[in-house]
């Protein structure tokens, strides 16, 4: 009589022998691929802290030579001192506006309710015409916001605003012998062009498909 034997099966013991060396490799793997992924992150901050540095030391001589320079701190001046007397004239004018309807209600038989509408008409010219203008720098720093981050928020535009600023701060004297202009409105008409034609160049790459 024979008696049945179970013999182990050559395939089986060859499948247990793929799997635990699949394992070690996949180990190995991980490991290495760990190491590797610490090693480039380690790279990677010590890249960005170089560039950080180097902006930071861009900047800072850029500012020192722009103090230093008669030309360009000259300028600055001007332009302050442009927008400074600008905004109090339009501050003036408001004013003006102000007391001139202000006097309408200076018509009323009563004096104790002309003085209170004469007030009154005052301050809301004064706040409506505060609140105006607040309204439209809002609105305006919000549009050119969004433009500027839509299509120019990149080292590039960093890169080109540093760059502007120290050829006019080096360069100014140079600048002010061909170009009759000042040098803080020349370096904000540089940059809307430059914002310009970073947005068309980015607008006709949206209509061609690239974005």
């Amino acid at each position: 009589m024979e008696i049945p034997v179970e013999k182990p099966v050559l395939y089986e013991r060859c499948r247990n022998c793929d799997r635990r060396a699949y394992q070690q490799a996949k180990e190995r793997y991980e490991h290495q691929r760990n190491g590797l992924e610490k090693k480039y992150k380690a790279k990677t901050v010590e890249f960005d802290t170089m560039i950080v540095v180097l902006w930071w030391y861009v900047i800072v001589t850029t500012i020192f030579a722009a103090i230093r320079s008669e030309t360009f701190l000259g300028d600055f001046t001007v332009f302050v001192d442009t927008v400074w007397n600008g905004i109090c004239q339009s501050g003036k004018w408001i004013v003006d506006v102000g007391n001139a309807l202000a006097q309408a209600g200076d018509r009323i038989p009563n004096e104790t309710m002309a003085i209170v509408a004469h007030w009154l008409l005052f301050i809301i010219v004064i706040v409506g015409a505060a609140v105006a203008v607040g309204v439209l720098m809002v609105i305006g720093e919000k549009k050119v916001t969004k433009v500027y981050r839509e299509n120019c928020w990149d080292v590039i535009s960093v890169g080109e605003a540093v760059t502007s600023v120290a050829l006019v701060v080096y360069f100014g004297d140079w600048i002010k012998a061909f170009v009759k202009l000042n040098l803080v409105v020349l370096l904000l008409l540089v940059q809307a062009v430059y914002v310009g034609i970073r947005a068309y160049v980015k607008g006709c790459k949206r209509a061609r498909g690239y974005y």
